[in-house]
């Protein structure tokens, strides 16, 4: 039996390093598209389930792909291609393949049936 973390994802939100906490306006998460907000919810979903054991799996990898990003762009996060859950959705693929839970090809099928209409989308 995995050993997990008892952090609930409220905490865990709120305390996040500035570097890697959601985009906020007024206080609240700031979601643009229907996309972030399920891939923000699939994380912590996955958590809560139990997925993976620390919310620290995760927050690695989005520390990292973020890195990348910065290193690529001069670090300027005003920069018009900077989307931080473009950087949270890789992270969260990352974490699905890296850990077995579906393999790459899984993934791609999956959010190109999303991206092509033939997986209906769930609930907002």
């Amino acid at each position: 039996m995995k050993s997990c973390e008892t952090n609930s994802t409220e905490s865990i939100i709120a305390y996040m390093p500035e570097e890697t906490s959601p985009p906020r306006k007024n206080g609240e998460l700031d979601f643009q598209e229907p996309w972030e907000r399920l891939s923000f919810g699939m994380a912590l979903a996955m958590y809560e389930e139990k997925n993976f054991t620390s919310w620290e799996d995760f927050r690695s990898r989005l520390i990292q792909q973020i890195a990348v990003w910065e290193k690529e762009n001069d670090g300027q996060r005003d920069n018009p291609n900077w989307n931080y859950y473009e950087h949270w959705m890789k992270a969260l693929e990352r974490l699905v393949v890296e850990t077995g839970m579906l393999d790459k090809r899984e993934v791609e099928a999956r959010a190109s049936e999303f991206r092509t209409g033939e997986r209906d989308e769930v609930f907002y």
